[in-house]
């Protein structure tokens, strides 16, 4: 049998190159059960994140009033309204921009059943 009569080969006789890789599929480390988990983890650690900016936003607010970033300064600090909004646009953000894939593949799944 040669090359040209070998099935899948085209007209010039040559087969199509794989276009994979050789060897062992890739390995699945997470089972379906698992996912839930992960995002439970996942809005955790995006929970801490915000928090964190929050709290570099109140040091950053005690600096720009000349005040020392001590703890009882960071912990007596008000916020304004102002920065009160500043704060809910900038978590609004961090979350469009984190959650985009669930969000983008989910309002999908939504205009296909319309």
């Amino acid at each position: 049998m040669t090359e040209a009569d070998s099935p899948g080969a085209d007209s010039t006789g040559l087969r199509p190159r794989r276009r994979w890789a050789k060897g062992q599929p890739r390995p699945k480390y997470l089972r379906p059960e698992d996912i839930d988990q992960m995002m439970v983890m996942f809005v955790a650690l995006m929970s801490e994140v915000s928090a964190l900016r929050d709290r570099l936003d109140t040091h950053e607010a005690v600096a720009e009033l000349g005040g020392t970033a001590t703890s009882a300064a960071i912990e007596a600090y008000e916020l304004t309204p102002e920065r009160h909004l500043a704060r809910a646009a900038t978590r609004t953000a961090m979350l469009k921009r984190v959650l985009r894939a669930i969000t983008e593949e989910r309002e999908a799944a939504l205009e296909k059943t319309k």
